[in-house]
């Protein structure tokens, strides 16, 4: 910028110039060289020149902007195409590389009317960087000491990227408008991609049915007019035609239209084929601008029939009474039949059933070709694209044996659809079909190997089972049953049940007694009865002459109402021996298993860590049959926290009472289950005891869960004294266990020995309080 304009006759050339901020400071001073600023730095605004004895004007300045405000966005202006975009000029990611362009600057603000000589200059940088270009008249124009108004539409600069050697297809690329004003040399970047787009024409499918459709997508450069064709039919024919898609206004012919791709580079075509149109191959073409051969596609109308899919069922393997999901789909389907519920016939073969087929419903009654109300019917849904039908078996008055479901188009059953070309195949297949294993219903119970069918009283009595053949299903759609337990043991008779039993793949349930049911149960043997209802999936015993009835059990009845067993005067045994004999009637179908577990009082037993000195770590660890970690069927947490307390017996010297210990780990859970001692270990963290007293110590496990602790007592010997007894002389708190272990549970009675823990009598907790002064976890002082 030129500044003799602002020299004054007195004061002379200006030397800087400045702008006035709000206090009335001069700041951003930009530097005057021969009239000259070629460093602009500071705020925009209004600077005002500064002469060489210090004083400035104060009517004389000139107004900087900033550069990148005024120039707005480099965009293209397209030229020559056939149809003007709706925005042109505008900024695309992607450029046409035989599209004719000019890159301008539609959207400056400078003032150009101040501007002497070129200001600015291109630079087009690509595989290398050029300052020219070719243009579309192939003349070679210079982008440098450009001065014209860049916003200006001028054809001198319309250029081509196919015609600069600087450029290539599928290539990214950049225009720099570079403000060569004043050496100030600010460049603006447009970056973008180069892409051709060559004539092509692409089909969603190469074979197509009658009365569907297919898309054919048209590739061209962007807003050039191309000419696309199907084959014209001959009088009273059908053949494929356009109907629908971004063809230009107005329509040529239903065989003949014209398109613009976008500045994707593409546009679609939907082709529909008439449902008389002949079985043969059809040809699309297109033409357009620089295009010597037609550009050309393929495809085919075909005739394929209607194709039915039985889906492969999950598994083979059920039981009577349980419901079977069976499900496809088709494919093949023409445009018309689409868009309706089509019929699924279906039909069950196996033992004892009609040669020809049965309904799903009725084993007893033969289907008979063409009549469909004799079949068991579902339907294709369009909306879904597939068919599905729930077979419950519990209203199949079948035997045991292996079935086949057949499934069809028509109405007809296995012995014309049996072989290929029947009258009932579907396009000379024979119809899908599935076999099925149907087996008497069944019932498996088990106790979890984490137990080994032993339980302390205040522990959560749990059993898992499984029933087979949805047992107490009420209807169709119910997704659960009914299921029937008994418990007999020392004066206790006690039945229960779930209405709410899970079926099918969720049939795995168990029982979950709560801590205070075993609370008040008497230690010894009990015995457990699962009662299924069996194949006609009724109750035909019932306790107490009722199917919801859970409490105390004194009485068996038929479901006629007829007393069957009474159990009332019976001990554990034989009161379970009268129900499982009772179950085995020749006149009630109801299954069932038994089994035994064992209550037990609560043990914990600690083992002595036997003489110890000050400073020795004090392991304490010990067995117990309470309940170590796991969770039941329902997701109840069973395992019992011990917690672990020590206190010292002793009086100390300066008044100092009964002191508890700092433990480091206070609460454990008892560990895995072992066979042979039919107990679990347990074990803390070694406590250190180097700022303990000599002295008696007690030790207390506690298990709230069940309301039960045990005690120890061991001596801690002053420092340098001479141990009596170490921790191996301790007794072992984990003896083979020697009674007998449960045997797997059956549907026959089995024979089990009760097994009964040695107990240990603890102190109840109004004598560890006159023991121990303080009870709880505090920090002690290390002795004097």
């Amino acid at each position: 910028m030129n500044f003799s304009a602002y020299s004054d006759p007195i004061k002379g050339e200006p030397v800087r110039i400045v702008r006035i901020d709000e206090s009335g400071q001069q700041v951003d001073p930009i530097a005057i060289t021969d009239n000259v600023a070629n460093y602009i730095r500071g705020k925009s605004g209004q600077y005002y020149p500064v002469y060489s004895d210090g004083n400035r004007s104060g009517s004389k300045y000139c107004l900087i902007q900033n550069a990148a405000d005024i120039l707005g966005q480099m965009k293209i202006r397209t030229v020559g195409t056939d149809i003007e975009p709706d925005t042109n000029p505008s900024q695309q990611n992607t450029i046409p590389y035989r599209m004719s362009i000019q890159f301008q600057m539609p959207d400056q603000n400078l003032p150009l009317s101040q501007f002497r000589d070129s200001w600015y200059e291109y630079e087009l940088q690509g595989n290398v960087k050029t300052s020219s270009i070719t243009n579309t008249a192939g003349n070679t124009v210079s982008l440098k000491g450009l001065s014209v108004n860049p916003a200006t539409p001028d054809n001198t600069y319309v250029f081509r990227l196919s015609d600069q050697r600087a450029i290539s297809s599928g290539s990214d690329a950049t225009m720099v408008f570079r403000l060569t004003l004043n050496d100030m040399n600010y460049e603006l970047p447009y970056s973008f991609r180069v892409q051709d787009y060559p004539l092509a024409l692409k089909l969603s499918e190469s074979s197509v049915q009658r009365s569907d459709d297919l898309i054919l997508t048209v590739q061209g450069t962007p807003f050039m007019q191309y000419d696309v064709t199907l084959p014209v039919p001959g009088p009273g024919e059908d053949y494929p035609l356009f109907e629908g898609g971004g063809w230009d206004d107005p329509k040529i012919s239903d065989y003949h239209v014209r398109v613009h791709p976008g500045w994707d580079g593409t546009v679609r075509l939907n082709i529909h084929i008439p449902k008389n149109a002949p079985t043969t191959s059809y040809t699309a073409s297109a033409t357009g601008p620089g295009i010597v051969q037609p550009v050309t596609t393929t495809f085919y109308v075909d005739t394929k029939t209607m194709n039915l899919i039985f889906d492969e069922p999950d598994e083979n393997q059920y039981a009577l009474g349980d419901t079977i999901e069976l499900s496809g789909k088709l494919t093949n389907i023409d445009k018309t039949s689409a868009t309706t519920l089509i019929p699924i016939y279906l039909s069950v073969t196996g033992p004892n059933l009609p040669p020809n087929g049965a309904p799903l419903t009725n084993p007893s009654q033969e289907v008979v070709d063409s009549a469909p109300d004799t079949f068991t019917v579902t339907s294709y849904n369009p909306v879904l694209g597939l068919w599905s039908y729930s077979w419950d078996t519990s209203k199949f008055a079948g035997d045991e044996g292996t079935y086949t479901a057949h499934a069809n188009l028509q109405p007809i059953g296995y012995l014309k659809s049996s072989y290929p070309g029947s009258p009932g195949s579907i396009d000379g297949e024979v119809p899908p079909s599935w076999e099925y294993e149907l087996s008497a219903p069944t019932i498996h119970a088990k106790f979890d190997e984490k137990t080994g069918g032993v339980f302390a009283r205040g522990d959560y009595l749990y059993s898992w089972w499984y029933g087979r053949g949805s047992p107490g299903k009420t209807s169709t759609l119910s997704s659960t049953g009914h299921m029937k337990w008994y418990i007999f043991g020392p004066n206790f008779r006690y039945a229960d049940y779930n209405s709410r039993f899970p079926l099918g793949d969720e049939g795995s349930y168990g029982i979950t007694h709560s801590r205070n049911f075993t609370y008040d149960l008497t230690p010894g043997e009990y015995f457990i009865v699962y009662h299924h209802p069996g194949h006609n999936n009724q109750f035909d015993l019932l306790p107490e002459n009722n199917l919801y009835f859970r409490g105390i059990l004194n009485q068996m009845f038929n479901a006629d109402g007829t007393l069957k067993a009474n159990l009332g005067s019976l001990d554990a045994r034989n009161a379970a021996d009268a129900l499982v004999k009772a179950l085995d009637s020749p006149t009630i179908d109801d299954t069932y298993v038994m089994d035994t577990f064992t209550v037990e009082d609560p043990l914990i037993r600690i083992r002595s860590p036997g003489d110890l000195v000050v400073g020795d770590k004090l392991v304490v660890e010990g067995a117990t049959n309470l309940a170590g970690k796991g969770t039941t069927a329902d997701g109840t947490d069973i395992a019992d926290k011990l917690t672990l307390t020590i206190t010292a017996l002793n009086l100390y010297e300066g008044g100092k009472a009964n002191t508890v210990m700092n433990i480091t780990t206070d609460n454990t859970y008892p560990e895995k289950y072992d066979p042979a001692t039919g107990i679990r270990p347990f074990s803390y963290d070694p406590i250190d005891t180097a700022s303990w007293y000599p002295g008696l110590y007690q030790i207390t496990v506690l298990c709230k869960d069940v309301r039960y602790k045990s005690t120890s007592t061991f001596e801690l010997l002053g420092e340098g004294s001479q141990r009596t007894t170490t921790a191996n002389d301790a007794q072992n708190p984990f003896p083979p266990r020697t009674t007998a272990t449960p045997a797997p549970a059956s549907s026959v009675e089995p024979t089990f020995t009760p097994t009964s823990l040695p107990a240990t009598q603890s102190p109840g907790f109004e004598a560890l309080i006159a023991v121990a002064a303080v009870l709880g976890v505090l920090i002690t002082r290390r002795r004097r």
